[in-house]
């Protein structure tokens, strides 16, 4: 059931660069270095204000003092701020290391992990730099690379510390010394690789600690030179590169009809989150390079094509409309330049004044039947180009004319950053992208998400009308559902209308009848859905949250489906009705713990248990037993589209809300044979208890891979949508009407035996199973004990399941899109292995 643990490379090279300036800062503090030669200003953060004043006191500064000055009020503005904080200087690190290694009082031995942690960052660094001077990208000279070379300082502070390491960490680091040159860095070739093998079997690393009474949080300086901007982008690419496989992934089984489209949605909006956290980690180190994100992505886009074999003057045509090389359109998807340049295009005629609302066919005509691989790199692009202006100008009417529009993905989110500030975020250029890819592979069949989810909302509405219509003439009134909630149902009704009619389409409309726009005939409904599957699966998550919160209120307030199913459980232990004889009820009991049903959890198998378990679920503690309801991942995720709440989706609670799954894998995806097994209730319990444990002995921060990660959360949400979609009121009042007809026909004997007044009003119907449970076991006036009350109640349940009532609830979730099959389980288990 659990993901394996994940990593995420880039947060695992941070992680070790952070490391090794953390423990040389701290360790030489610790050794009394004085603080006067750091070029980042005092140890001390709050100090830093002190020294920023002495700077500006002796006028302004030039070079390297005015860096150092800016270095202490960046520390104190750190420190004002509550965080004790401290960027070390790459500058400072040999310094560091030698005053650590000739300090004798105290005497520090360098710890292992530390050796190890540093000779990662070496290899993994090792020469990037000369293969960016190979391809045309690096510095002039070889002499000033290997001057500035991160890796070069590294090497230094590893020679300097070799006589502190011990003997097995110092013979280590002098071999991997030596054959330095032979390491090959798989960041070299600039490529958008998957990683080793080696990599994804690596167990969780240790790496030093800095001594505990140091409070201060050390970071290493982010550096802007070429080299290593280009490198920490590789690496980000890298990760990207593996989420964007994962997306598509998501949607080539979603096509294969394997995932449901709102588990799609949902992994992908959570995939394109997480990305979001490690662009945000990454983009910090472009930002003082030439063009930030855009400058950093066009180098890396140059040295690609210098890779592929194409000299600099070939990426650009002599076209003076468009001088770009569409011959390069592959290598430009892969670096996200097509998207780029889109959103560019858009933002060019993003005004705050007017709507950006472009029609179908301005930008030209889209036609998905055609075979893409077939289609030159211009033609590519034409397409991106319209899918997307086209559908930015959707979201950006949702992001500044609609604000309750009922969800928000990272999509839109973006859209309305770039809209507030006029910039692109390098996370939007990324959603963009996977939009394209979503497009691209699914071509002709996008729209058949939208389509999807109308259907399901229009049969989910339906069952509140029928359920307040059913009340509304039955005259069945309760004090557990007061009229509010009837209120709120038809607020839910509303909505999914809503839906359906599109308000941005209805919002455009209005937009062009008050400006005295003609409408043309192109334009319809739901195009943002039809090109947005993502949106369309996360609108019908959310409308599913609310229906499915709704049937299970309605069925405790009423007691229908759990007092139903006590005597429906016992007549089959009587063998008065077949074994799975009623295909509704038998759905609801297996999909829920029996514990939603039975106190305990286990259906009674006397006729003395009978009345006994019944009384307890009642509420013999004046507190009435309901349905449990389940769905620990998908809730989860309802409450955040729901509720929009800004969750900062990590690796790490991710991880969390996937390992709550009431599911395990059986069988491979790939091979066909993938079953999502539900674990039973107990073992699911010493599960959680296990989790638990494992979260409070947890002593460190355990990154993730995101890619495996998502793969696991769609697999948890997918396994989940029977049991969040199935038409709850429906069996609501299919419990009740066979309630009404076991009445029926007991009527005459209940009033014999209990009096003509054994029921007050209608909201009392599940007392009638209470009645017929006594005259079984003797606890009726006289003593009674009969069965004849239970053979007519079998009587009444045969009869209202073959009339056709007992798969009323199947039938309708077959028509949403759900068909369900009961098969052997023995089978099922030997087919999956």
């Amino acid at each position: 059931m659990l993901p394996l643990p994940l990593k995420s490379e880039y947060l695992e090279y941070k992680k070790d660069t952070d490391a090794v300036a953390a423990w040389l800062a701290s360790t030489a503090k610790k050794c009394g270095f004085p603080a006067d030669q750091l070029k980042s200003g005092s140890w001390d953060t709050s100090d830093a204000s002190s020294l920023s004043a002495k700077s500006s006191s002796s006028g302004r500064k030039k070079g390297k003092a005015r860096k150092a000055a800016s270095a202490a009020v960046q520390a104190t503005k750190k420190a004002i701020h509550g965080v004790s904080k401290y960027i070390v200087a790459i500058s400072d690190y040999p310094k560091l290391a030698k005053h650590i290694a000739d300090t004798a009082d105290p005497a520090i031995a360098v710890p292992d992990n530390f050796v190890a942690t540093i000779n990662r960052v070496i290899s993994n660094r090792s020469g990037f730099g000369e293969r960016l001077a190979e391809h045309g990208v690096g510095p002039d000279t070889k002499g000033d690379l290997k001057h500035r070379h991160f890796v070069e300082v590294l090497k230094k502070v590893r020679e300097a510390l070799l006589p502190r390491m011990s003997s097995k960490a110092s013979t280590s680091t002098k071999v991997k010394a030596a054959k330095s040159d032979e390491i090959s860095n798989r960041f070299a070739g600039l490529a958008v690789q998957e990683p080793s093998q080696a990599f994804l079997d690596a167990p969780d690393v240790e790496r030093p600690a800095q001594p505990t009474e140091d409070k201060t949080i050390y970071e290493a300086e982010t550096l802007a030179e070429l080299e290593d901007v280009l490198f920490t982008y590789t690496i980000m690419m890298n990760d990207l590169a593996r989420i964007r496989a994962t997306i598509r992934w998501i949607w080539e089984n979603y096509q294969k009809g394997l995932f449901d489209l709102a588990a799609a949605a949902v992994a992908t909006d959570t995939a394109l989150a997480l990305a979001r956290g490690i662009i945000d980690e990454a983009e910090p180190s472009f930002k003082n390079f030439e063009g930030a994100t855009w400058g950093v992505q066009h180098k890396f886009f140059l040295a690609c094509c210098l890779r592929k074999g194409y000299n600099i003057n070939s990426v650009f045509s002599d076209d003076a409309s468009d001088n770009f090389n569409y011959n390069m359109y592959d290598l430009a998807d892969e670096c996200f330049i097509n998207a780029h340049r889109c959103l560019l295009s858009f933002l060019d005629v993003l005004s705050p004044d007017h709507l950006p609302i472009i029609r179908e066919g301005v930008m030209g005509h889209y036609d998905p039947t055609k075979n893409r691989d077939n289609l030159p790199g211009h033609a590519k692009f034409k397409e991106d180009q319209i899918l997307l202006m086209e559908f930015l100008s959707e979201l950006t009417v949702v992001t500044r004319m609609i604000p309750s529009y009922p969800v928000e993905d990272e999509f839109m989110r973006g859209v309305r950053e770039m809209d507030r500030t006029g910039k692109i975020s390098f996370s939007l250029v990324f959603a963009s992208q996977t939009f394209l890819d979503i497009h691209h592979l699914l071509r002709a069949d996008v729209s058949q998400g939208s389509k999807f989810m109308q259907n399901e909302i229009k049969h989910l509405s339906q069952t509140l009308k029928d359920h307040l219509d059913y009340h509304k003439k039955s005259k069945l009134r309760i004090k557990n559902w007061p009229e509010r909630m009837d209120d709120m149902l038809r607020l839910v009704i509303k909505q999914g209308q809503e839906i359906v009619a599109d308000p941005v389409y209805q919002c455009k409309v209005s937009y062009y009848r008050r400006n005295k726009i003609p409408i043309a005939s192109s334009m319809r409904p739901n195009r943002i859905l039809d090109y947005s599957p993502v949106l369309a699966g996360l609108n019908l998550l959310s409308y599913r949250g609310d229906m499915y919160s709704i049937g299970f209120d309605a069925a405790n307030a009423w007691g229908s489906i759990q007092y139903t199913t006590h005597l429906y459980s016992a007549l089959q232990n009587e063998k008065l009705v077949d074994p799975h004889f009623w295909p509704d009820l038998e759905m609801a009991q297996a999909l829920l713990p029996d514990s939603s049903f039975f106190p305990g959890g286990i259906a009674p198998k006397t006729r003395k248990k009978y009345l006994e378990t019944f009384v307890l679920q009642m509420g013999a503690a004046g507190v009435p037993r309901g349905l449990k309801k389940g769905l620990p991942v998908s809730s989860i995720f309802v409450e955040k589209y729901l509720k929009r709440t800004e969750v900062p989706w990590t690796p790490e609670n991710i991880h969390d809300i996937v390992s709550r799954s009431g599911f395990e894998a059986k069988g491979e995806l790939g091979k066909g044979n993938l079953l999502m097994w539900q674990i039973d209730e107990e073992d699911q319990k010493v599960i959680e208890k296990k989790r638990t444990l494992e979260a409070k002995g947890k002593k460190r921060e355990e990154y993730l891979r995101p890619d495996e990660l998502i793969q696991a959360a769609v697999m948890a949400l997918h396994a989940e949508v029977t049991e969040m979609s199935f038409p709850w009121l429906t069996l609501h009042k299919s419990c009740w009407e066979m309630m009404k007809l076991v009445k029926e026909k007991n009527h005459q004997r209940l009033s014999q035996i209990f009096g003509s007044g054994y029921l007050n009003d209608k909201s009392q119907m599940p007392f009638v199973i209470g009645y017929i449970f006594m005259t079984t076991c003797g606890e009726c006036p006289g003593h009674l004990r009969t069965m004849d009350l239970m053979e007519q109640a079998a009587d009444a349940v045969k009869e209202y399941v073959t009339r056709g009532s007992g798969d009323l609830c199947l039938k309708l979730f077959a028509e949403m899109g759900h068909p369900v099959q009961f098969v052997n389980e023995d089978e099922l288990l030997e087919n999956s292995v």
